[in-house]
C-alpha cells in the first residue's frame, strides 16, 4: 500500500511479468470489472491510434458527449494514458486505484501495462460515460486490452514495426493486428494497402463482421484541406498525416451520432495531440516536435516536412531502433534539410555517431546542446524519432 502517488507510480512502472489475455481475463473476472462496458470503441494499428483517439475524443465532445479514453505511452505523466474529457486521472484517484487492487497485483504479479488496463476499465466502470475509447499497446490478439466487447473496432493501418514481438513478417503483423475483430462487429479501417484490406475482408467475413474502408485523400499543399460528407476542414500546424487519422475518426462518429457539422469542424481543426507535429514556440524560435519512431512514421512525416524544405529549417533526430536507425537517417536525409543525430537518456538508445552519413549531417552526443546549437542557427528545429526521446525534449523545451 502507497501513501503517495509518486511511490505508487514508481511501483507499477517497474513491473515487467507477461501473462496471457486470458490469465488478465481471469483477474478481471474474479474482480467483477466488466469488460463490455457500455459503447466500447477499440482502436488498434501501427501508427496513428492515439491521434484517432483524440480526433474521435474531440468530435464526439464537442457534439455534447462524455468520452472516456485510455491510450499508450504518455508523454507528461503516467495519469495522461487514463482520461475524461481529456482530463487526466487526479493523482487521488489513480493513487486509490493501485492500493485497491495492490494485493492482487502482488499476488498475481501483473505487468505495468495490466495494470493501466485493470485501473483504467474499473475507472470508466465508475462513471457516467456516453463513449469509451480503448487504444491497444503494440498488438491486437495478444493484447490485453482485447479482453473487451466493444461496439466498433478499428485498425488505422498496419506496417513493418515491433517485428520482434508481433512478426517476424508482414503477415504475421495482420494476423495479429485483426484479432481485434469481434463476430457480428462493425469494423472500420483507414489502411490502404490492397494486400492488407484483403487479408482484413477474408477475417470480417470469417467473423460476419461488416468492413467500412476510409479512402484516401489526396492533398495538394500546406495548409492541407480535405472536405468529408458536407464538411470542409483546414488543417494548420498539424502535419499531412493528420488527414487520414481525422477522416478516420469522423468515419467513426458518423456511425455513432448525427453530429453538429459547425461544431465538428471546430473541434477537428483545434485538435492537438501532444508530440505528434506538435508546436512549441521559444525565444522566437519554432519546435516542430513529431514521434516518428518507425519507417512508415518517417514516411508519412516526409510528405509534411516537403511543405518546409524552402525554409530555414533543420531536422534532430534520435531513436531507440537498432535495426531501423541507419534506415531512418538515409530517409530524413533525402529532404536535404540539415540533420543534427543525437542521444538522450534511455539504456536501449541507439549510437548514431558511427553511421556513415553525408556532409548535411552532423553528430551531437546531448541532446539539450543539439537543441540549443539547431536554436541559434535555424527559424524551425523539427526533432523527431524515438517516443521517448520526444517525452524528454518536450519536457526540456517546456521548463526552459
Amino acid at each position: 500500500m502507497f501513501d503517495n502517488i509518486k511511490d505508487a507510480v514508481a511501483y507499477i512502472e517497474s513491473k515487467r511479468n507477461k501473462r496471457t489475455v486470458d490469465q488478465f481475463r481471469d483477474t478481471l473476472r474474479s474482480l467483477e470489472i466488466n469488460m463490455k462496458q457500455h459503447n466500447m470503441i477499440h482502436v488498434a494499428g501501427t501508427n496513428g491510434k492515439g491521434s484517432t483517439v483524440n480526433y474521435l475524443r474531440a468530435i464526439l465532445n464537442a457534439n455534447g458527449y462524455r468520452v472516456g479514453t485510455f491510450t499508450s505511452p504518455y508523454l507528461k505523466k503516467h495519469n495522461d494514458r487514463i482520461c475524461i474529457d481529456n482530463e487526466p486521472i487526479s493523482d487521488e484517484d489513480l493513487l486509490k486505484y493501485i492500493n485497491k487492487y495492490y494485493d492482487v497485483i502482488e499476488k498475481e504479479d501483473m505487468s505495468m501495462f495490466e495494470i493501466d488496463t485493470m485501473i483504467c476499465l474499473a475507472y470508466f466502470q465508475d462513471q457516467e460515460l456516453d463513449y469509451r475509447i480503448i487504444e491497444c499497446g503494440i498488438g491486437g490478439e495478444h493484447d490485453k486490452t482485447n479482453v473487451i466487447d466493444p461496439i466498433i473496432s478499428v485498425i488505422t493501418n498496419i506496417g513493418l514495426d515491433h517485428m520482434d514481438t508481433i512478426g517476424p513478417s508482414l503477415y504475421d503483423i495482420i494476423n495479429e493486428k485483426m484479432g481485434i475483430i469481434k463476430p457480428g462487429q462493425l469494423f472500420i479501417t483507414s489502411e490502404i494497402s490492397g494486400t492488407v484490406l484483403a487479408r482484413l475482408q477474408e477475417q470480417c467475413d470469417a467473423m460476419d463482421a461488416r468492413m467500412i474502408v476510409v479512402p484516401e485523400y489526396e492533398i495538394s499543399g500546406y495548409p492541407f484541406y480535405f472536405v468529408y460528407r458536407d464538411m470542409e476542414f483546414t488543417l494548420k500546424n498539424q502535419a499531412a498525416y493528420q488527414v487520414t487519422n481525422a477522416r478516420l475518426a469522423l468515419t467513426i462518429v458518423n456511425q455513432l451520432i448525427r453530429v453538429d457539422p459547425e461544431a465538428t469542424v471546430s473541434a477537428v481543426e483545434n485538435t492537438i495531440w501532444s508530440g505528434r507535429f506538435e508546436t512549441i514556440e521559444r525565444d522566437g524560435h519554432t519546435f516542430i516536435i513529431d514521434g516518428a519512431h518507425n519507417m512508415p512514421a518517417i514516411d508519412a512525416l516526409m510528405k509534411t516536412l516537403k511543405f518546409y524544405k524552402d525554409k530555414k529549417a533543420c531536422i534532430v533526430y534520435a531513436t531507440l531502433r537498432q535495426e531501423q536507425a541507419a534506415l531512418m537517417v538515409s530517409k530524413l536525409e533525402e529532404l536535404g534539410l540539415p540533420l543534427i543525430m543525437t542521444s538522450f537518456e534511455d539504456e536501449r538508445i541507439v549510437d548514431l555517431s558511427q553511421l556513415e552519413t553525408d556532409e548535411n549531417v552532423s553528430y551531437i552526443d546531448d541532446f539539450k546542446v543539439a537543441l540549443e546549437s539547431a536554436q541559434e542557427k535555424y527559424e524551425i528545429v523539427f526533432v523527431t524519432g524515438s517516443l521517448h526521446f520526444i517525452s524528454q525534449v518536450r519536457a526540456f523545451l517546456k521548463e526552459n
